[in-house]
């Protein structure tokens, strides 16, 4: 049941970055500010970073389910 959860709550959270993502990207291409561009553009590196290691713990997490 724990499991079940902490897949939910991984997916949940996947999702809002993903937002955040796809958010940012958006006032990254049409600020018209150099700086809000700089500041965009590192956020939205950061939160890809988080996204893909999220998604690299799902990978393994099926894995060792599957090898079970």
């Amino acid at each position: 049941m724990k499991e079940n959860k902490v897949k939910k709550q991984l997916i949940m959270g996947c999702v809002l970055l993903g937002i955040f993502i796809i958010t940012g990207s958006i006032q990254a291409i049409f600020s018209p500010f150099t700086f809000v561009r700089g500041i965009s553009l590192l956020s939205v590196i950061a939160c890809s970073a988080g996204v893909g290691a999220f998604i690299r713990e799902f990978f393994i997490l099926k894995e060792k389910n599957y090898s079970k």
